[in-house]
């Protein structure tokens, strides 16, 4: 494949831990999942977001289908190489006016990685995400090494455990991470990162999908489940998940619901 990201990108990338802005898709492609959303959301209303929540892709063939959108693969395979998999999605969503925000944290301490692993996240714009709207911030150049977290409890943070960085944050070194429907932008596995609540009437709505590449492990080391989207897993790494045959199909949503359980045990927050 015709290399995609410039040496000068790429160099970006590892010097401080994001890149951006990336083109996706069109503007008229991101309204059109929009809309599917939407539509999604209408239909199932509080449901909807418990399964918007975490790994929608193991239940919706649309989000099974942004995963897998070619020119983020190419733009990915640019850092992880030619072997990736999905390891989870999060739509963070906020409307107009909300008050909820993301912590300051890192994404690696949750994904059960062990040494000779790496993990990336394609944040992906499917409306406009400004600082009036609670765009995502990140501290460039903070992903050197790991930092312990909190659990607060906080009903407004917005992850799924309530983690937060344990750690002072100097938030006069964070970046503003603006973008336009069909962007998308990436951020490393540790680098500090978070967003303020809305104060603007427009709503923010983004896919937050966390890309891997293929590793050895230990012997007596338990392989995650993850979903192949581009070449292979020449280590078996990773308990293959299996792709959703239709929307909301039964076997696939309690298939996502096992794995909910089983990846953040009594922290998982359904309610």
């Amino acid at each position: 494949m015709t290399a995609v990201l410039s040496e000068s990108q790429v160099e970006s990338y590892a010097e401080w831990g994001c890149l951006f802005p990336l083109q996706a898709m069109t503007p008229e492609e991101a309204a059109g999942y929009r809309s599917t959303l939407e539509a999604f959301e209408a239909e199932y209303g509080d449901r909807a977001s418990d399964v918007l929540r975490s790994k929608s892709h193991l239940a919706l063939t649309w989000v099974d289908e942004l995963i897998r959108h070619p020119a983020i693969l190419d733009v990915v395979e640019g850092i992880l190489g030619p072997d990736i998999v999905c390891w989870g999605s999060s739509f963070f969503i906020k409307n107009p006016y909300d008050p909820r925000y993301i912590a300051w944290h890192q994404d690696a301490p949750f994904a059960n990685i062990p040494d000779g692993g790496e993990l990336l996240t394609a944040w992906i714009a499917l409306a406009p995400s400004k600082v009036a709207n609670g765009c995502l911030n990140v501290v460039p150049g903070t992903q050197t090494e790991r930092v312990e977290h909190a659990y607060t409890g906080d009903a407004s943070n917005m992850l799924s455990q309530g983690q937060e960085i344990a750690v002072e944050v100097d938030e006069a070194d964070a970046v503003a991470i603006e973008l336009e429907p069909g962007q998308f932008s990436l951020h490393h596995q540790f680098i500090f990162h978070g967003s303020g609540p809305s104060k603007s009437d427009e709503r923010r709505i983004g896919l937050a999908v966390r890309y891997m590449k293929p590793f050895p492990r230990s012997e007596d080391a338990t392989a995650e489940p993850a979903m192949i989207v581009r070449g292979e897993d020449r280590y078996g790494a990773f308990e293959p998940e299996p792709r959703p045959k239709a929307d909301m199909a039964p076997e696939a949503v309690q298939y996502l619901e096992n794995q909910l359980r089983n990846r953040h045990g009594q922290r998982y927050r359904k309610d």
